[in-house]
This record gives C-alpha cells, structure tokens and sequence, in this order.
C-alpha cells in the first residue's frame, strides 16, 4: 500500500478474519488486485447496498 500507515488496518481485518474494510480512502484500492490474502474494500455506499439500507 502506498500509504504505510494504512497497514494497521490491513492487519486488524486479516487478523479478525473481517468480510471488508468499509472506506472512501483510495490508496486501498490496490488490495483489489491482490488475490491472497483476499481484502474486499467497499465503500458506504456499496455497503449500504448489500445491507438494502438507504
């Protein structure tokens, strides 16, 4: 990740065995083309959507 201070959070979701990191910040869009560990990032919107919440 570009933004090193960004890791922390990587590390919490892996580690909790997280279904997504929720963020607008785009420097985690570079986890979409990793494939293992697999991160999904979403946004609010996105996560809104998959809970039908508007």
């Amino acid at each position: 990740m570009s933004d090193q201070d960004d890791n922390k959070f990587v590390d919490c979701a892996l580690a909790c065995h997280a279904d997504y990191i929720v963020t607008h910040d785009k420097h985690f869009n570079v986890l979409s083309s990793i494939t293992f560990p697999k991160v999904n990032i979403l946004t609010m919107q996105e996560l809104k959507d998959i809970l039908a919440i508007s």
